[in-house]
């Protein structure tokens, strides 16, 4: 499997490594990008609908009907707007814990062992899913963590999503968890994207 691999400037490097090219999309954030632009589209529409009903003068019962129409939809948008919410500061505390973790606790390489399929959820050529990995601590034990949900790419025609279900592997995700020193179960895992394996010959860094 993938794996990133840290080295400190005394130490030697090793002649493949892998760089980095961007953090994966959070599910949370996905979706409630998807939310958001719902609800907006839902309340525009019902302030469309109730100044319609404004315009029609003398037609008591077209007006009843747009107005009831226009609070149903709004009310639609009001929902769409609160689920959006709630997902964007679910998105934003795995952020926040995983930028305390960056800067408080201990990195470790991880190896990306499972990509489970989560919630069938599939957004254009991706899916919801999470990752199952392993590293080994200070102490030289193999520990198994996951990660949070994000959108992840197989390189294949999408399928219908199934709930749980492993995904195939795609060689391009790699893996860092960060570790509360005082704490073993209080984590952070990152997924990222790199360009694999690269060969060089000499490292001057």
């Amino acid at each position: 499997m993938t794996q990133s691999i840290s080295y400190n400037s005394n130490g030697p490097r090793p002649a493949d490594f892998n760089r980095v090219t961007g953090t994966v999309r959070s599910t949370m954030r996905t979706i409630g990008m998807v939310n958001g632009i719902i609800a907006v589209s839902l309340l525009g529409t019902s302030a469309i609908l109730f100044f319609i009903s404004l315009t029609l003068v003398g037609y008591p019962g077209a007006v009843l009907g747009l107005r009831i129409a226009g609070a149903s939809v709004a009310f639609g948008g009001i929902v769409e707007l609160i689920v959006s919410t709630v997902l964007h500061t679910i998105a934003r505390r795995e952020k926040e814990k995983l930028e305390q973790l960056k800067a408080t606790g201990v990195s470790f390489p991880a190896e990306i062992t499972r990509v489970i399929s989560r919630y069938g959820i599939r957004v254009g050529w991706g899916q919801s899913v999470y990752a199952e990995c392993t590293y080994t601590n200070n102490e030289g034990e193999s520990c198994l963590v996951k990660s949070n949900s994000f959108i992840y790419d197989t390189g294949l025609m999408p399928l219908r999503p199934r709930m749980f279900a492993d995904l195939p592997h795609n060689p391009n995700y790699a893996a860092q968890v960060y570790v509360n020193p005082h704490d073993p179960r209080d984590y952070a895992v990152e997924v990222y994207t790199s360009t694999g394996n690269t060969q060089i010959d000499h490292d001057y860094r």
